[in-house]
């Protein structure tokens, strides 16, 4: 019976908590320590004090949960929604990581003049030979007052000829007295030396620079292999001195070989490699412009001609016709000018480009002068095999004496349909004119066609000649 009154007693005071809870709020603390429990009400006081043990953690858990539960919104709140503030009243310094200024870091170039131009143009341009063909085109550049070039080669034979300063030339010393038209040795000599061409560069070439022409022979196996090679070393200068898209100013003159040098199959087979992918790279727009110069078709030009002459004559008219349209683009004319936006635009056309240039005999007959652009563009251009048609842009420039301007009458007419004649063969591409008078008693035109598709019949030629089966 005592067991049952504890356990009645025990339940009444259970029930009686609830009430006293309710009706003495502000003292919750007095009910569970009252003395009137007594002796008899051990029982009740544990349980109560029971009770009250495991409430008391439940509730601080309960506000310790609560509290992290509001605390830690707050705080990724305010770093989520930090940036909404921006340029209200919120410091972005106040929560960013601080800005390091390599994350934006471009080169404080010092003008830099290198080696001295003597040249009247209106583009500033450095020449990158390489090897025999490439040293010898850079060379007939530098005598026209082109002085930023720089030759390299895997043998110092070719260099001791180059008649340019000590200075602006690098050898590719590779252990071998030259490539050996093995392309593989000419890509591990710029490989190797990389660094070294394009510090050279920058002593010869300085900052003054408003674009880069590396200047190869197809077929050899220093020019052939270290091409590619080379043009990413122009691209890596250009970028240095702060030339912007050097995709657009990084270009090529590649000579292709003649029918002699090409019946020997390793030649041949070098010839079609290189010309096939810098005709790749040209399309896409990675170089602009592949100029194509066929040294085959130029040695016709010149029936008769000495051992001694042949090759000087044609990197000297190569150079030479370049140098026009650059002399041209950077004059003024009281009839029509070719300036330097028409002249930019044409060599960063991308694709292939080539020039010609032919004297008209018939001044005055309008059909004559437009047969005469015909001829030019058949007979007279650096290279053959491209279909015209496929021309982005053109220039055509005719440059006639002060007395055949004054006196021949309905010339402008004939030189505008000349001109004509030219948009309709080359498939309608933007033809940018120019007319110019000097004191020669001559009427010349001269003309240079870009972005055109590669020239497919002559590398197919090419290809039919090379040692092995090249699908």
């Amino acid at each position: 019976m005592a067991g049952k009154k504890s356990h009645t007693s025990a339940r009444s005071t259970k029930a009686k908590t609830p009430r006293a809870r309710s009706s003495a709020k502000p003292r919750p603390a007095v009910e569970s320590t009252s003395p009137k429990a007594g002796a008899k009400a051990k029982p009740v006081t544990r349980k109560q004090t029971t009770t009250t043990a495991k409430a008391a953690p439940k509730v601080t858990a309960r506000k310790r949960q609560t509290t992290k539960a509001k605390s830690t919104p707050k705080v990724t709140a305010r770093k989520h929604t930090a940036p909404k503030a921006a340029g209200k009243d919120f410091d972005f310094n106040s929560w960013l990581l601080p800005t390091l200024e390599l994350e934006h870091y471009e080169p404080s170039i010092e003008e830099e003049a290198g080696v001295q131009d003597h040249i009247k143009g209106s583009t500033r341009f450095a020449w990158l030979g390489a090897g025999q063909c490439g040293g010898r085109l850079v060379k007939s550049f530098y005598d026209l007052g082109y002085r930023k070039a720089l030759a390299v080669n895997t043998t110092h034979h070719d260099l001791d000829l180059l008649e340019i300063p000590a200075s602006q030339k690098f050898l590719m010393d590779i252990g071998e007295h030259g490539a050996g038209k093995d392309m593989e040795r000419g890509k591990a000599a710029v490989e190797q030396h990389s660094q070294e061409i394009l510090h050279s560069a920058r002593k010869t070439f300085g900052t003054q620079v408003d674009r880069i022409m590396v200047c190869f022979g197809a077929g050899g196996g220093t020019g052939s292999g270290s091409v590619k090679g080379l043009i990413e070393v122009a691209k890596r200068y250009a970028r240095y001195i702060g030339i912007k898209d050097p995709n657009k100013k990084v270009g090529c003159i590649m000579t292709l070989p003649t029918t002699g040098e090409s019946s020997s199959p390793m030649v041949a087979q070098n010839a079609w490699q290189v010309a096939t992918d810098l005709s790749k790279m040209a399309s896409k727009g990675e170089i602009s412009p592949l100029i194509i110069v066929d040294n085959d078709k130029v040695g016709k030009m010149y029936p008769g001609m000495t051992v001694r002459n042949f090759w000087p004559s044609i990197n000297n008219t190569v150079a030479a016709l370049f140098d026009i349209f650059n002399r041209l683009s950077a004059m003024s004319s009281r009839y029509t000018s070719f300036d330097p936006v028409d002249y930019h635009s044409i060599i960063e056309s991308g694709g292939c480009a080539i020039m010609g240039l032919t004297k008209v005999a018939q001044v005055g007959d309008k059909f004559a002068l437009s047969q005469a652009v015909k001829k030019n563009l058949e007979k007279t251009l650096l290279a053959g095999g491209f279909n015209l048609r496929s021309a982005k842009l053109a220039g055509c420039i005719a440059v006639g004496g002060k007395k055949l301007m004054t006196n021949v009458k309905g010339l402008q007419d004939n030189i505008d349909y000349a001109f004509d004649v030219l948009s309709e063969v080359t498939g309608n591409a933007t033809i940018h004119r120019g007319i110019y008078e000097d004191n020669r008693d001559s009427l010349r035109v001269y003309t240079i066609i870009g972005g055109m598709d590669a020239c497919t019949a002559r590398l197919e030629e090419l290809k039919s000649r090379s040692a092995v089966t090249v699908g």
